[in-house]
């Protein structure tokens, strides 16, 4: 029997475009390439010039010229040109063309000093600067492939057809009313029922976080804080000069005696917490600790700012403050940042009518206004069910790599604690595991996220932070497993 022959694939029509004046010259646009026409032009220009190819003062095909000899429509040819002229390498002169200029010349880029993974702002430079050579188990934002769902479905498509109107509209500071009241139905899902001028659009969690230290605290205040937890808040009280007070952080939830203890002696203003799916050990509070935590703050006039930045990603139905208190003595922090893509700020925070008040003044003073592109992004993700679906896959996916990445630092000797959902473990290391782990593992290339980062006076911990979403690579335990046996020898 003959074998069957399996044809070739049918080459890819390609553009060839002769350069007028330089003949030789050419640059081979692709039709079908998903990379638009204009940012081909561009590009294959720029690496001519840079090459030296193209020398300086060299006159470019006119636009109408060009258009005509390749059939590229006229449009694509004035953005490939401009896109030229906005890298430095084209300048148009009105009556004459388009001439090639040299580039200037820069100086190398001084060598930036490598990020203490002992400091807080250290570990977030390493996180966002996302080099591939970096190792980064500890950092708190999931891998970008995992945010892609997020953006499935048509949203973007749906979204574009109408940006050029949503570039040219002013969001209301307080954020656009449709989302706004989006977000109030989403919070009526958990038993939180505000209206929509009581909600306060925000750039995030974090510009909400910063928007209430700002308007409710004042330089000497005393504040109460998780110990362990969330390790970019402390530098944030802290620049505001307030003083921080740690208030053990329980499986079921704060201290409640060391939380009694502080309000008598301390007479703190705020206590900032996470009730749900609590950064860095994943613990959700129960609800008798939450319903005994409020009659605390009732007592001692405490403001209770409640973060749920990872809230989306619990699996059942948790109880918030928020549910139980509707806004007497709490205040609401939320952010779709850290799920969606941190290309998007998104957040938001639900509080009484007259904080929110007060919180918008505040806002108006230090940025104005927010995004209103990206309100209606994610408004078109969530109108569209698109982000319950993500989260649904997002929590299916986190489970698997969490029994993976445990079943992992188990066997290197690593104690495991008990959390629900999320992204985070929480990891006690071996005994007898070396003191200098976390700076051994940095000449390594292997950022961890030590326990002393997430605790308020930054006190020794032997506890990790390891974020499942980037510590499935191999690599992670081959290098912890060295390390900890160097520590042996």
């Amino acid at each position: 029997m003959a074998q069957s022959s399996i044809p070739a694939a049918p080459a890819r029509p390609a553009l060839r475009l002769v350069l007028g004046g330089h003949a030789r010259l050419s640059v081979e646009i692709d039709r079908q390439a998903p990379e638009p026409l204009a940012h081909q032009i561009a590009g294959r220009l720029a690496e001519l010039i840079r090459a030296g190819t193209l020398p300086h003062g060299a006159r470019l095909p006119s636009i109408r010229a060009l258009a005509h000899r390749t059939g590229i429509g006229v449009h694509s040819v004035v953005e490939a040109y401009a896109r030229l002229a906005a890298m430095g390498l084209a300048i148009s002169r009105a009556g004459s063309g388009v001439y090639v200029i040299r580039p200037a010349a820069l100086p190398p880029p001084a060598p930036l000093p490598a990020p203490d993974p002992t400091l807080a702002e250290g570990v977030a430079m390493a996180m966002l600067e996302a080099r591939e050579d970096v190792l980064c188990p500890g950092g708190g934002v999931l891998p970008e492939a995992w945010t892609e769902g997020a953006w499935q479905g048509g949203v973007l498509s749906r979204f574009a057809r109408h940006l050029p109107a949503h570039l040219g509209r002013v969001a209301p500071p307080q954020g656009g009313a449709a989302i706004r009241q989006h977000v109030c139905q989403r919070l009526a899902t958990r038993g939180i029922t505000v209206p929509p001028d009581r909600v306060l659009m925000t750039a995030g969690g974090t510009q909400a976080l910063q928007l209430v230290v700002q308007t409710f605290l004042a330089p000497g205040d005393t504040v109460l804080v998780e110990d362990p937890g969330y390790f970019m808040l402390f530098p944030m009280l802290e620049q505001r000069g307030l003083r921080l007070v740690p208030v053990e952080r329980r499986p079921d939830g704060p201290c409640l005696e060391a939380l009694e203890r502080a309000c008598r002696t301390e007479a703190p203003k705020a206590f900032f917490l996470q009730p749900v799916l609590h950064n860095p050990t994943g613990w959700t509070a129960s609800a008798a600790n939450l319903h005994r935590l409020l009659r605390i703050a009732e007592r001692h006039n405490l403001l209770l700012v409640e973060d749920d930045a990872h809230g989306d990603l619990h699996g059942g139905e948790p109880v918030r403050l928020m549910q139980l208190d509707g806004g007497a003595c709490v205040i609401h922090v939320a952010s779709f940042t850290k799920l969606i893509g941190q290309g998007t700020r998104t957040g938001f925070l639900a509080a009484s009518a007259k904080r929110v008040q007060a919180l918008l003044r505040t806002k108006i003073t230090t940025s104005l206004t927010g995004s209103g592109v990206e309100e209606q992004l994610l408004l078109e993700m969530l109108c569209s069910g698109q982000y319950r679906r993500h989260l649904e896959a997002l929590r299916a996916r986190l489970s698997t790599a969490r029994g993976l990445v445990a079943e992992r630092l188990r066997s290197l000797g690593f104690t495991i604690a008990a959390g629900e959902d999320g992204m985070f473990l929480w990891a006690e290391a071996p005994p007898g595991a070396r003191d200098d782990l976390v700076l051994a593992a940095r000449d390594r290339c292997l950022v961890l996220a030590g326990g002393a980062l997430f605790r308020p006076c930054r006190q020794p911990s032997r506890h990790f932070r390891f974020n499942v979403g980037r510590s499935t690579d191999p690599r992670i335990p081959e290098l912890l497993g060295a390390l900890l046996r160097e520590g042996e020898a």
